[in-house]
């Protein structure tokens, strides 16, 4: 396993919750943020991490905000997307919310971080 950002690059969902867990340490959560990095033509990712703190506990209004962002960035790389938040460490409906918003944002899986690690938002997870 990598340990190391440059040494990564994400070929299945394995790898990019490996390289989630790489970037969001043994901490917990601090504030509620959603987190994305860029994959480049090789999937391998861009060297800026980017972190969004204090988002709302429901994406609301900031949904299409995101998607004209991410839309704008695409010519730079492949986003791939992160909620890290404080609290339950079992999927909330707020998370459930953001999952739906952000998934069509990426072609890769969304990812939660809570204090018991990092995990995918599956499919059956964001339903209701």
């Amino acid at each position: 396993m990598a340990t190391d950002l440059n040494e990564i690059v994400i070929h299945a969902a394995l790898d990019l919750e490996r390289m989630w867990q790489l970037i969001m340490g043994r901490e917990g959560p601090g504030p509620r943020s959603l987190w994305m990095v860029l994959l480049d033509e090789e999937r391998r990712p861009r060297p800026v991490v980017v972190p969004i703190d204090d988002i709302p506990v429901s994406p609301g209004s900031m949904a299409r905000g995101l998607a004209d962002v991410l839309s704008g960035l695409r010519d730079l790389g492949d986003p791939v997307l992160l909620l890290s938040r404080p609290g339950p460490d079992r999927i909330t409906e707020a998370d459930r919310q953001w999952g739906r918003t952000l998934a069509p944002l990426t072609r890769w899986p969304v990812h939660l971080h809570t204090r018991a690690g990092v995990r995918i938002l599956a499919p059956d997870d964001l339903a209701s």
